[in-house]
């Protein structure tokens, strides 16, 4: 078993004499404080080279810049450096590698060492989350940018603990975004000037596969194409939110359509009789570079989820995916995914079934394609990027 630096630092501190303890903690702190200042003389050295007007951006630890599923933060992260900010990205404790600071592209770097190594910094920009919010006492006079991302049920950890949390940022911070159009009202009472900032797609990555004249499928997608029916598609974690009962139903009485399902069994919930549907078919985890080749094969694409409180807050990444993909998109009406123009709404079985049938007529259909392709070039990472950058100059 391997024990982190800090553990091992932990354990003799406990075992060593008294009489010794003290010293070693004194060299420990010195230790730490020397690799502290070696940290941020190279943080500096980056700051010069991209010049003194880029806006500095950084993103304490929260999720893994290679997790399973590429989501809001990574994408928030690369869409303003491509903005011109400066931004870096702590990785979670737990994640090793040699390099300090790794660039992932032009203005954008991984940090891969304590967020408080550079806690002597004054008045940096933060991007918090409800539920790393403690990062900000890291820092002098942080200018907090606050993500409202989700209800605050849907997080681990104590609620009431979060909700704290969650007040205070909203109090603290210089910028506060909420996802969805019910997050917003509920931060308006405490900041009327709440930013309502969905989430975006990387329009040119899913758009580029519409234009080309041949894709070869991935391996395990081709066997389900040679059947010769039309492919019913979702992609993204599948996890208690997701309407398990309604795709059974679906799947059960429509043998002439095939239902894929690309991501993670997120909390162990997927239920094995769905997958003995002889219709049905679970492709497991895919690098997110491999999203919209799959994308590129469904017929139609779907987000069955739940409807309640938390999915009316849910701004689905993924809406704006399939659009610019240019595939009919279905959805249970959640009320932030039904707001927008080509989304096609169905509240039971039989009325999902009705509008996978209408889906597929407007596969070619010239006039709702360009519908949700304008969706999707409104609704792009890049326009979310300029909308946070200009409320922070504002």
């Amino acid at each position: 078993m391997k024990l982190r630096e800090s553990s091992i630092k932990a354990i003799l501190l406990r075992i060593i004499p008294p009489i010794l303890a003290k010293p070693l903690r004194k060299s420990i702190r010195r230790a730490r404080g020397a690799r502290y200042a070696r940290l941020l003389d190279e943080f500096h050295q980056i700051l010069q080279q991209h010049g003194s007007s880029a806006t500095v951006i950084l993103f304490p630890p929260s999720l893994d810049w290679q997790t399973q599923l590429f989501q809001r933060p990574q994408h928030l992260a690369l869409a303003l450096a491509r903005q011109g900010a400066l931004v870096f990205y702590f990785q979670p404790p737990n994640v090793k590698s040699v390099e300090n600071f790794q660039p992932i592209e032009k203005g954008l770097y991984l940090c891969n060492f304590p967020a408080e190594a550079l806690g002597g910094l004054n008045k940096p920009y933060l991007y918090l989350l409800t539920w790393n919010r403690t990062y900000a006492d890291v820092f002098q006079s942080p200018r907090i940018i606050y993500d409202y991302v989700d209800e605050i049920d849907v997080f681990a950890g104590h609620p009431r603990k979060l909700r704290r949390e969650h007040e205070v940022l909203l109090q603290r911070a210089e910028l506060v975004m909420a996802t969805a159009r019910r997050l917003y009202e509920q931060a308006l009472p405490l900041r009327p000037d709440t930013l309502l900032c969905p989430n975006g797609v990387d329009y040119e990555i899913f758009a580029h596969y519409r234009q080309l004249p041949f894709i070869q499928p991935p391996a395990d997608l081709t066997p389900i194409l040679e059947r010769k029916k039309p492919v019913i598609g979702y992609y993204g974690a599948l996890a208690t939110w997701f309407d398990y009962s309604l795709l059974r139903k679906v799947a059960a009485h429509r043998s002439d359509l095939t239902f894929v399902l690309v991501g993670p069994d997120y909390d162990g919930t997927l239920p094995p009789d769905l997958l003995n549907l002889p219709n049905v078919e679970w492709l497991g985890v895919k690098p997110y570079e491999q999203i919209p080749i799959y994308l590129h094969f469904f017929d139609v694409a779907t987000i069955p989820f739940k409807v309640n409180d938390v999915t009316h807050a849910v701004s689905p990444l993924k809406l704006f995916e399939y659009m610019a993909g240019g595939k009919p998109v279905v959805v249970t009406p959640m009320r932030e995914s039904a707001g927008y123009p080509g989304v096609l709404i169905a509240s039971s079985p039989e009325e999902f079934s009705a509008q996978l049938d209408k889906a597929l007529e407007l596969r070619e259909d010239q006039a709702y394609l360009s519908t949700i392709d304008t969706v999707a070039r409104e609704n792009t990472w890049a326009v979310r990027a300029q909308q946070i950058l200009k409320a922070l100059r504002s």
